[in-house]
């Protein structure tokens, strides 16, 4: 079974623990810090990148200096000499969320903090049958109707791996009558899962096994220090 663990990021991060965790990350990575003018994008950029060496070294038992990370051409990232190894990572707001398997088939996550929008951008990214699916829910239950479907999509892009060059509104997801959401799509069989991470977050995994956790496990700050 896959699984999914949670991070929320700390209020303050000393200079000296900004420095212990930058220290553990790869060139790229540090490099692509600097380049941040908000440092709590810094924070969620740094801390993805954490979440999968502390998986790959408290479960697999790797040495953090030897792993090494590649993208297929479309930017979908995985780990070099690890092809059964099948992770992503999503981060919003105060959130840093990761999935991971082996042998587990495609995965993806998205998490996506909760604020008020113009409805209308729906009119550009759904299908036809999300648009009116959305528009049958009342007024009140919009917002948060927006917001499965838009972090159950994003999921489903980013298990494919094929960017957004397969557009958002090329697939349906549905809700279907026990509450749950499926992929309405041809030659494509996907499973999809959502999870309440906190009050005013929304988030959702895609795989292509039906093997996804019912709940995702939350870490602290200090569990990241012993790996």
């Amino acid at each position: 079974m896959s699984k999914i663990i949670a991070f929320k990021l700390p209020e303050q991060l000393s200079p000296e623990s900004y420095a212990y965790f930058t220290a553990r990350v790869s060139k790229a990575r540090r490099e692509r810090l600097t380049r941040f003018i908000h440092i709590k994008d810094a924070h969620r950029s740094l801390f993805g990148e954490i979440l999968v060496r502390y998986i790959l070294c408290g479960q697999f038992g790797q040495r953090n200096g030897h792993i090494q990370f590649e993208q297929n051409p479309f930017g979908k990232p995985g780990v070099s000499g690890y092809p059964d190894f099948e992770y992503n990572v999503s981060h919003s707001g105060d959130w840093v969320l990761m999935i991971w398997g082996t042998n587990e088939g495609a995965l993806g996550v998205d998490v996506e903090q909760i604020k008020p929008i113009d409805l209308e951008v729906a009119e550009r990214f759904f299908s036809v049958e999300e648009k009116a699916a959305l528009k049958s829910k009342p007024a009140g239950e919009q917002l948060d109707f927006f917001y499965n479907l838009w972090t159950l999509k994003e999921s489903y892009i980013k298990a494919i791996g094929t960017g957004l060059s397969r557009p958002l509104d090329s697939f349906t997801v549905q809700q279907r009558k026990d509450g749950g959401f499926s992929l309405i799509t041809e030659g494509e069989l996907m499973y999809f899962q959502t999870y309440t991470i906190a009050p005013t977050y929304k988030a959702a995994a895609c795989s292509s096994c039906p093997t996804l956790p019912g709940s995702a496990s939350f870490i602290e700050l200090n569990e990241l220090y012993f790996w």
